[in-house]
């Protein structure tokens, strides 16, 4: 009695519903269509609930912490938050795994904050985890998605203002950001620097990461020999810095010791800009960092010093700017279909995990019975089909005389119109003329 009083209401409210759609789509889809529409769409949201399910299974095995409860917790949010950014369930339940794995108790926040770099920058869920992970381990912000905001927000703000691709951005910065926290340089300096080698030089992120580091190397006076530097080499590009008047040490507290990288790039900046381009002292710079590709990017720097400081002033007024961008993507045609597609999925999801499963199951079951034999009757008759027969019969007879027909169910039937599908309460198989 319970399930008939819950269908007589599903009942009403889809009928409703539908005849709003009805009348916009009218002529456009046959009640054929529809029918094969939803059972489509509905074999979809069930392999995808397979998906989540395997995907809610391999974050217990990630915490065995979480209980039953958590899990159905981390299922019942999935579909809302990664709705609100116009991504899938299944991309932040990756993203909720993919944090546990990185040891963070703040796994679905953290999760979120990936999913709305992955809306505003068009980043894939790969890149954008990487990049959170990466800055908040170089920066040792503890998992401060406060903090890891403040980031993303102004790399986000610097990437919309100068034609970079984020992805690109968010790579060189995951490349290079532990050499640069170790460094002293700042995130900000980071994004700004990288972006400004990567803007005009128009090379790949990686190429200006891997510049860079050979350049704060070089500054801070260590060698390494995976990346080609020893002692000469060093040697050469502190005489080179010395001959434009800047110097890469200083005594404080009566130790001496490496100067600040960035402001070591500032002092080069405006030496190397005052000098003429075929002055050898500027050739000496550029050959002592190491190849000809650092050597580039080096140019680069040093001489549109003034886009790295744009560059850093729109990383401060970033705030609020990946939200923005991400609300974009949310509302586009894209965002608003993985919306539909989760509150469909959804759905399916409550209606395959009620009591009532097995009766719309069977209730399905009895709607395809009843084609089947009224096409298999049809047979007889010719080369009619359901398709072809019966719809183009309905419009030909007219409104007065239109044949429906009415497959009736113990719960539920289906009344197939040539203006669409209606749900109600009826126990038999009828034809109707009207």
């Amino acid at each position: 009695m319970a399930n008939t009083d819950v269908f007589n209401k599903l009942s009403k409210a889809f009928k409703d519903q539908w005849e709003q759609v009805s009348s916009t789509l009218s002529g456009l889809l046959s009640a054929e269509t529809v029918v094969s529409k939803i059972i489509s769409e509905t074999s979809e949201a069930l392999s995808e609930l397979k998906e989540i399910d395997t995907c809610l299974t391999n974050i217990s095995k990630t915490n065995r912490y979480l209980t039953s409860s958590d899990l159905k917790q981390i299922g019942r949010t999935a579909f809302d938050t990664a709705s609100g950014y116009g991504k899938s369930a299944t991309e932040y339940l990756s993203g909720v795994q993919a944090m546990l794995l990185a040891g963070y108790k703040n796994a679905e926040a953290m999760a979120e904050l990936s999913l709305a770099a992955q809306s505003a920058g068009d980043m894939t869920a790969d890149a954008a985890n990487k990049m959170v992970t990466a800055t908040d381990q170089a920066y040792n912000m503890s998992g401060s998605v406060k903090e890891l905001t403040k980031v993303l927000d102004g790399v986000n703000q610097v990437c919309d203002n100068n034609a970079l691709d984020m992805t690109e951005l968010s790579e060189a910065m995951s490349a290079v950001g532990s050499t640069a926290a170790s460094s002293g340089v700042d995130v900000n300096e980071l994004t700004a620097a990288l972006g400004t080698m990567a803007s005009a030089t128009r090379q790949s992120g990686s190429e200006a990461a891997d510049a860079f580091r050979t350049i704060l190397l070089h500054i801070r006076q260590i060698a390494a020999e995976e990346a080609g530097i020893d002692a000469e080499g060093l040697a050469e590009y502190e005489k080179a810095c010395n001959a434009l008047g800047v110097s890469l040490k200083e005594t404080v507290n009566g130790v001496l010791q490496a100067r600040d990288a960035m402001e070591v790039l500032e002092e080069l900046s405006e030496a190397y800009n005052r000098l003429g381009d075929n002055d050898p002292r500027k050739t000496s710079l550029l050959n002592s960092v190491g190849d000809k590709a650092a050597g580039t990017q080096l140019d680069a720097l040093l001489s549109q010093w003034d886009t790295y400081e744009k560059m850093l002033q729109q990383y401060a007024d970033g705030a609020g700017s990946m939200a923005a961008d991400a609300e974009k993507t949310a509302d586009s045609w894209e965002g608003s279909l993985n919306r539909l597609k989760n509150t469909w999925t959804d759905t399916v999801g409550n209606i395959a995990n009620s009591d009532i499963a097995v009766t719309i199951l069977n209730g399905l079951n009895g709607i395809v019975s009843g084609i089947n034999k009224l096409t298999g009757s049809l047979g007889s008759l010719g080369t009619i089909g359901l398709g072809a027969g019966i719809f183009a019969g309905i419009k030909n007879v007219g409104r007065d005389k239109m044949c429906s027909l009415v497959l009736n169910m113990p719960t539920m039937v289906c009344v197939l119109r040539d203006t669409g599908v209606f749900l109600s309460s009826n126990v038999r198989y009828t034809w109707v003329n009207k």
